[in-house]
């Protein structure tokens, strides 16, 4: 798929809102496994030149708890101390952007959305869907390409890690680089992670393993969607999305109450590529593969 950063400049920055607004007002909340066009799909709503938009917060998000094996996190973790530090994060950072509402996308959310609600109430969800034998495809190669040693130092750099939880990270980032020198058939980890993810990863392979993780984030997303009002969240189907993007990107912007907006339009336009659907088409998953993917696969109405 091609870039999806717009061609030329961006629109000036919304003026601000009026003094004491909450800036949390509800906030846009993008799902998905990762690479099923989540990227995508925020890069366009970003266009939209009320929205601050943050890339992947997940270390906000996974606030005091650093040495969690997944990403899990339930309701009852939203303690008033981890909701009013995400809280602060996110306002801070749409007050810093002068922009009037908050958006981000963070793929590893799809195993904590009632974790998400409970800090985000009034949030609005936009569940991106693809077909899982594209994402399993477009996930083996971000396992298997080239560790990358800077991403950390980017991060620290960024202050999105909190303080407190930094150091267990950097230990974390150099256990990856360097396990993926001497032992790459088991020590790198890409992406969401699932219960289990290492284990199958290490005995089963890597396309087994971006195959389940597909499988999982979808399903323990649309579990946690199934407890927030219908009216909080909206599906999008990637294959829709990139075959026809205005008219779904007008889709998502009314969900969102956000005005039309020309710039996303233009966007959409010079940004999605049909070409990006169905390409597993040109290099068929294996049966083992496959059966990770099935039922659920066809259930969802990819067939």
């Amino acid at each position: 798929m091609p870039s999806s950063r717009p061609v030329g400049r961006r629109p000036a920055p919304s003026p601000a809102p009026p003094e004491g607004m909450d800036r949390l007002d509800r906030p846009i909340v993008v799902l998905g496994a990762a690479r099923s066009g989540t990227t995508l799909t925020a890069d366009l709503m970003a266009s939209h030149p009320t929205l601050a938009y943050w890339i992947e917060p997940r270390y906000i998000w996974n606030f005091g708890r650093p040495l969690a094996p997944d990403d899990r996190r339930a309701a009852s973790e939203a303690t008033p101390r981890v909701r009013a530090y995400i809280r602060r994060r996110f306002e801070a950072y749409a007050q810093r952007l002068a922009k009037a509402r908050f958006m981000e996308k963070t793929p590893s959310n799809c195993f904590r959305v009632p974790f998400v609600h409970a800090v985000l109430p009034d949030a609005r969800f936009i569940h991106v869907i693809r077909d899982g034998r594209d994402v399993t495809l477009s996930a083996v190669r971000k396992w298997t390409s080239p560790p990358d040693p800077t991403a950390i130092r980017r991060r620290l750099r960024s202050f999105e890690i909190p303080l407190a939880d930094a150091p267990f990270y950097a230990a974390a980032a150099v256990r990856d680089v360097i396990g993926r020198q001497v032992m790459p058939e088991k020590a790198f980890i890409w992406g969401p992670r699932y219960p289990g993810i290492r284990t199958v990863r290490a005995e089963q392979g890597v396309e087994v393993a971006c195959a389940v993780q597909w499988r999982e984030s979808v399903r323990a997303c649309l579990d946690g969607l199934a407890h927030v009002p219908a009216e909080q969240q909206i599906e999008v189907r990637f294959e829709r999305l990139v075959a026809d993007p205005e008219a779904e990107m007008a889709r998502l912007l009314a969900f969102a109450g956000l005005d039309a907006s020309d710039a996303v339009m233009a966007h959409a336009r010079q940004t999605a590529d049909a070409g990006a659907a169905d390409r597993w088409r040109e290099r068929p998953l294996s049966d083992e593969v496959m059966e990770h993917l099935e039922p659920f696969q066809s259930a969802l109405g990819y067939v």
